[in-house]
């Protein structure tokens, strides 16, 4: 870890991530649970007002955001070399599916709104004090050459 403070930015895009690796993994494995209440129950079924594959679809693509949330927060509690990179594609790449998906009876509010978060956090990033506090010289101890 580096010795230096810790900039806002990146204590938000830290907090941020967690919160969304949070809500992401449980949101997910509830949508999964009613999926299978979906398929199970009869009266879950005649009741459902959209698809299940567009609930197993979601599901799946929040179980992911969630886990990569989890480890981007990791990545940025430790400032691994790389972090801001990929802090900004998992959660770009996140926007966009949304978006892209916009359309269908995959996307609705939930997502809408996690995707602005997603974008929150990319520019929370790519901010001047959190470039320069992800991208600084890796700390001495990562530096010194392995004595095998």
């Amino acid at each position: 870890m580096t010795t230096r403070a810790r900039p806002a930015a990146v204590t938000a895009v830290f907090v941020l991530l967690i919160l969304i690796a949070v809500y992401q993994i449980v949101m997910s494995l509830l949508a999964l649970a009613g999926a299978v209440a979906m398929e199970t129950v009869g009266f879950v079924a005649e009741s459902a007002q959209v698809p299940t594959w567009a609930v197993l679809t979601a599901a799946a693509i929040g179980l992911v955001y969630g886990v990569a949330a989890a480890v981007l927060a990791a990545m940025v509690h430790r400032n691994r070399p790389g972090t801001r990179r990929a802090v900004t594609a998992a959660n770009g790449v996140y926007a966009v599916v949304v978006l892209a998906l916009l359309s269908t009876e995959v996307t609705a509010v939930p997502e809408i709104i996690t995707a602005a978060i997603a974008l929150a956090v990319v520019g929370l990033a790519n901010s001047e004090s959190a470039k320069e506090y992800l991208t600084a010289a890796a700390p001495a101890e990562r530096t010194r050459s392995q004595v095998g």
